[in-house]
Formats: structure tokens, C-alpha cells, sequence
């Protein structure tokens, strides 16, 4: 089959890698230019669950990790502090592990796609994987993004650990998540604009040096909101429909695991020998990531100043179950009297 995928992020990269090793006819559409392609986010994730990703694709994780998390540490409202055992959490080597899922795939970079000029009828499918931007789909009626920008630095040598700062009324958080030898990303999302953190890092750290600054959105609304998931044989994967955790902005595993069954309902329509079943993508992306949507009701609800700890113990219980039954997939502890002080303290 002939597929057009727009995109060399997360998704874009590795459903490239599968698609091409399965003998499809694979063209990937990247809007950068290739010197200035750069993965977005602070590079961590899942150490469990970048490793399947990375077998299924032929790659071996253990050559991309740059740092092993132990500990998370929390700073809270109120002079709170928390700190999360950590389970496998890293950051890894985002650059190259895209760069060797693409090797010996047609890539076009400088692709400026849009529906209106795009040749769509070329394809069999064209896979809508512009994260944020969603630019051959739809709008959605129901979008929810916060702003948010990050520095990587080097020359940071006194941090070794995932650091957070949880923002009063869940509006936001910053973050420092360290690569290696003394770099790392520092960076904050915050629906008022204020990015607590960033200038406070900087005064704390005079001698960290800035390689590149790196702005975008972050897509919060779960799949749930982000309808429609497809349009004639244009196909949303990974962001672009909103599988990205509310709660923590975490994209890289979600996509992913979209990817995963995309992949997997593509195969079974090769065994029945018949079309894509888009309505049977759509129903198991909405069930994999239904509790997505309570999570993200807690966080509108607690931006909003109405979360009650009582009257919405549902919510919370729901959010709690599904990410203990994950616990891998996330990289850290899910201790439920640790999640009802952090919902409590921000």
C-alpha cells in the first residue's frame, strides 16, 4: 500500500519504520527544514515501554538512554514538597532515535501541507501525524491547549534528578528533566503565561548556558473531545487526535501505543483482505484512552476552583486504578494517598 505520513515526530517516525520494514510504499512529509527538525519535549519517558517500542522497530533502547531517574522531586503550593519513587523513568536520546527509525525512508522536508493543495487521492492513506497542529484534519469543536516553551541548557552540574514545580490551581508546571554531562531541559507550560520557574532557574544557575529554545502548545484534550479521528483516507495519529496525558502533558508513550493500533487494525484488514476499518480505529483509541477524559476533567474542574475531593472521589479513583494498572508505562510510583495530597496541595 502507498501511505503519505505528515510528520517525523514520535509518531510519524516509528509508524514510518513499521509501515516500510512491513513493504509499503512510505513518503514522510516533514514542514522543517532538515537541519532544524528537532523533536519537541523534554526527551523523557517510560524505560519499559521504549524498549518494546524500540525491539518492535529493530532498535536496541539501551544505546539512547542518558539518565535513569531514582527520584522526582515535587515542589508544591504552599512551601509543599513531594517525592515520587521513580520506576524506570529516563531521558533518552529523542534525535537519534527518530533519525535511525527513518534510515532509508523517503523523507520530504520543507512540506508545507495543506488540505487544500495536498494530493490526497495519490495514497491509499494519508496519516495526520502534526501532533498540536492537526493540519489535514478537521478542528475539533473542543480543543484545549496550554502554552508552553523550554530551554535546552548545558552546563547545569549541581541537578541530577526529574524536578517539577506544580503550579496553584493545576494551571501549569515547570520542569528540569537531565540528559547528560550537565545538559538538560528546563521548561514550563502555563494556561496564564507566567512560567513560574524559568527565570528563577536562570538566577539560580547563572552559568547554564542556552542551546536552543523550543516553543509550542500542549494539546490537553483527550480523544473523547478531539473527533473527528479521520476524514476519507486522511487518518489522525498520536496528538492530533489528543492522546497526549493531561496530567502531565506526556506524549511520547501515547502516541505510541495509537501507533500500536493503528498497526494492529491495519493487520487485521490485510488477514480479512478488505479496507482499513477506520470506525473500528476510532472505537479502540476511544477505549484505550477513555480515562484520559476523567483525568482531564480533574484538571479543568481544579483550574476552574471547583474540584471537590468528595464529590468528585469517582474521578479520582478512576484516574488512580487506571494508572496503577499502568504503573510501567508511566515510570513512576502510583500511590494513591500521594495523589490525593498532590490534587489537595496545588
Amino acid at each position: 500500500m502507498k501511505f503519505a505520513i505528515i510528520g517525523a515526530g514520535v509518531a510519524g517516525s516509528y509508524l514510518g519504520n513499521m509501515l516500510y520494514n512491513n513493504g509499503h510504499d512510505i513518503t514522510i512529509f516533514e514542514a522543517y527544514k532538515k537541519e532544524k527538525h528537532w523533536p519537541v519535549c523534554a526527551w523523557g519517558a517510560s524505560k519499559h515501554m521504549l524498549q518494546y517500542f524500540s525491539q518492535q522497530a529493530g532498535l536496541e533502547f539501551k544505546d539512547y538512554i542518558f539518565h535513569t531517574g531514582k527520584k522526582l522531586r515535587m515542589e508544591l503550593p504552599n512551601n509543599k514538597e513531594e517525592y515520587l519513587e521513580l520506576k524506570g523513568l529516563v531521558t533518552y536520546n529523542k534525535k537519534q532515535w527518530e533519525s535511525d527509525l527513518l534510515k532509508n525512508i523517503n523523507i520530504e522536508f520543507s512540506a508545507i501541507c495543506k488540505r487544500e493543495t495536498f494530493p490526497i487521492n495519490k495514497y491509499d492513506y494519508v496519516l495526520d501525524c502534526t501532533g498540536f497542529h492537526r493540519v489535514l484534519l478537521p478542528k475539533p469543536k473542543n480543543d484545549f491547549i496550554i502554552p508552553a516553551y523550554e530551554y535546552l541548557v548545558e552546563n547545569v552540574h549541581d541537578i541530577n534528578e526529574f524536578y517539577v514545580i506544580g503550579y496553584k490551581g493545576a494551571r501549569g508546571y515547570f520542569w528540569y528533566f537531565p540528559l547528560n554531562n550537565g545538559m538538560g531541559f528546563v521548561g514550563a507550560g502555563d494556561i496564564d503565561k507566567n512560567y513560574y520557574g524559568i527565570k528563577e532557574f536562570f538566577n539560580q544557575h547563572p552559568d547554564a548556558k542556552i542551546i536552543k529554545k523550543i516553543g509550542r502548545p500542549i494539546r490537553l484534550s483527550p480523544p473523547f473531545l478531539m473527533e473527528p479521528f479521520y476524514s476519507n483516507n486522511i487518518i489522525g495519529i498520536g496528538e492530533s487526535i489528543g492522546t497526549v496525558f493531561p496530567m502531565l502533558g506526556e506524549g511520547i508513550i501515547p502516541s505510541l501505543l495509537c501507533c500500536e493500533i493503528f498497526l494492529k487494525v491495519l493487520e487485521e484488514k490485510k488477514e480479512k483482505n478488505g479496507k482499513f476499518d477506520k470506525e473500528e480505529y476510532r472505537k479502540r483509541v476511544l477505549k484505550k484512552f477513555q480515562y484520559y477524559h476523567d483525568v482531564y476533567k480533574i484538571i479543568r474542574l481544579k483550574m476552574d476552583g471547583k474540584l471537590n475531593t468528595v464529590k468528585h472521589f469517582n474521578l479520582l479513583i478512576s484516574m488512580y486504578k487506571n494508572m496503577k494498572k499502568e504503573e510501567k508505562r508511566f515510570g513512576f510510583e502510583i500511590s494513591f494517598e500521594k495523589m490525593r495530597r498532590l490534587v489537595n496541595a496545588l
